[in-house]
């Protein structure tokens, strides 16, 4: 993951203080999307799967991650190929698990 939006951009912006703590208050939210996303796409939900990749989809620039990205807007156009290949949701679980460890670790930075 690039972290030129998150990690360079916002500290500049904000500061490195209140990027963590606007940080830790994203963190559960992604959380929860992140759940509801995988679990609309393994109930094969694609309405309530679009919806969700729709809201996530206003603030996934931050995490600056081309795969999500990709992964909303395919969720978003209910593309069934890319939906229903079998490596579709590991693939976003991965995804989010990266970006989620690079939150913790940019948190939990003193320096």
């Amino acid at each position: 993951m690039s972290s030129s939006t998150l990690f360079t951009t916002l500290p500049k912006i904000l500061g490195k203080e209140a990027t963590q703590r606007l940080l830790k208050v994203a963190q559960p939210e992604l959380q929860q999307y992140q759940q509801g996303l995988s679990n609309s796409l393994q109930q094969q939900d694609w309405q309530t799967a679009a919806a969700l990749a729709h809201k996530l989809s206003a603030t996934a620039h931050l995490y600056d991650s081309a795969s999500l990205q990709a992964a909303l807007d395919d969720i978003n156009a209910q593309n069934l190929a890319a939906l229903q290949h079998p490596a579709f949701i590991p693939t976003l679980m991965q995804t989010f698990q990266q970006i989620q460890a690079n939150i913790r670790l940019f948190i939990s930075d003193n320096n």
